[in-house]
């Protein structure tokens, strides 16, 4: 049976697009910081040597004239959801695989590969703003390279049969190899995926074990790897616009209160039990905030989800004066998910023990339930150390 067609869809520098659309006066050189990293930066900033997981203090000292801004790590996700939702129109199985990258499955679609590709980047460009490029294989990882090596704008199409010819000139960094791996195998001069698919899988098996053996495949274009279709689950969203930004916590707790009486009180729950919250806020002056609430067991009244969201807000509060507040029930379920008890309580499981022991002695016409009895843990000989002991009613059972 074939391999099923998939396109990759990437677009580069995701985090410092969605800056600058949401900053026009971001510029060409922006560098955003996590940590006191370089999370992520702009083609202008590329070109002065700024790269990932770099330190804020030497990426500055290389790009002096950069706007430097701190990630905004929710905010992106939810821009990124935006573009997975509308790849979702196009397509019924999507796979989100981190922020500006996605794959789709794309048989059993009426529009051939090639025009769907180019069809999805349109769309993506006049609907989000974005540029993105699209690669077409018969698997994810060719599929992947071609859409990262491709500008954007531009869909790249590789043939069945096709893939080792494809990758053989291509560096081995697009391997998914630990950077150890990589300096093992630049040292043995090997820095291209055709020179591995060159070499015998047993030998290469042999000197960097299963890492080995599924980067060879994947240099041959060998990958079955499935697609785990993203899951998007139902959910209630509210928001309130604050008439200022708010300062004190009190302010922002009345408003996240009244959201959270408000979704639960939305005719799209429909009465059904809510097993996680996520509370968000807009900042004054850029930036989010997002606090995850989990609960112990699906909530279906606004009074209980409220006391865990309080106490979790009061643990974490935001940095910054808030100007939107938002609320999100996740997870809506027809059942409670509560847990019932085996036993209703340590009585009732005692008395149950002592009607079947009391049963078991009827039986067999006398004691027939014991206990290991500690008598010299020490000894050489095996039966001097413990024994069983018979329990009878009178003893109460006492284990």
């Amino acid at each position: 049976m074939p391999a099923p067609a998939i396109a990759c869809v990437h677009i580069p520098r995701f985090a410092v697009e969605v800056e600058r659309q949401r900053r026009k006066d971001a510029g060409t050189r922006l560098i955003l910081i996590g940590e006191g990293t370089v999370f992520d930066y702009s083609l202008g900033a590329d070109a002065s040597g700024v790269r990932s997981g770099m330190r804020m203090s030497e990426a500055i000292g290389l790009c002096q004239r950069a706007v430097v801004l701190p990630q905004d790590g929710p905010y992106y996700q939810k821009r990124f959801d935006e573009v997975l939702d509308l790849l979702g129109e196009l397509s019924p199985v999507v796979e989100g695989a981190g922020l500006g990258l996605a794959f789709l499955l794309l048989d059993g679609l009426p529009v051939g590969a090639a025009a769907l590709a180019e069809e999805l980047i349109s769309v993506l460009h006049r609907r989000t703003g974005f540029m993105a490029s699209a690669g077409i294989g018969y698997g994810k990882f060719t599929a992947r390279v071609a859409a990262c090596i491709t500008r954007p704008g531009v869909a790249k199409t590789i043939s069945p049969g096709g893939e080792g010819d494809f990758l053989a000139p291509l560096s081995i960094d697009h391997l998914p190899a630990y950077d150890a791996m990589r300096w093992r195998l630049r040292l043995l001069g090997l820095e291209t995926m055709g020179d591995i698919a060159a070499l015998p899988l047993g030998a290469f098996q042999a000197q960097f074990g299963p890492e080995g053996k599924r980067c060879w495949e994947l240099s041959y274009g060998i990958d079955g790897e499935p697609l785990a279709p993203r899951v998007k689950e139902e959910t209630v969203v509210r928001r309130l616009q604050m008439p200022a930004p708010a300062v004190s916590l009190e302010a922002i707790l009345i408003g996240v209160q009244r959201l959270v009486h408000v979704a639960y009180c939305d005719p799209e729950r429909r009465s059904r039990w809510v097993r996680k919250a996520v509370v968000r806020a807009a900042l004054d002056g850029g930036g989010s905030w997002e606090l995850p609430v989990a609960f112990r067991e699906a909530l279906a009244g606004p009074q209980d989800a409220w006391s865990s969201i309080k106490g979790a807000i009061l643990r974490r509060p935001p940095e910054r004066p808030v100007e939107e507040i938002e609320v999100e029930l996740v997870g809506l379920s027809a059942e409670s998910g509560k847990q019932a008890a085996m036993f209703e309580g340590k009585g009732k499981l005692w008395r149950q023990v002592q009607e079947a022991v009391r049963q078991l002695g009827t039986q067999r016409d006398g004691p027939c339930v014991g206990k290991v009895v500690a008598l010299d843990p020490s000894s050489r000989i095996p039966e001097r150390r413990s024994a069983l002991a018979e329990l009878t009613r009178r003893a109460g059972f006492d284990l």
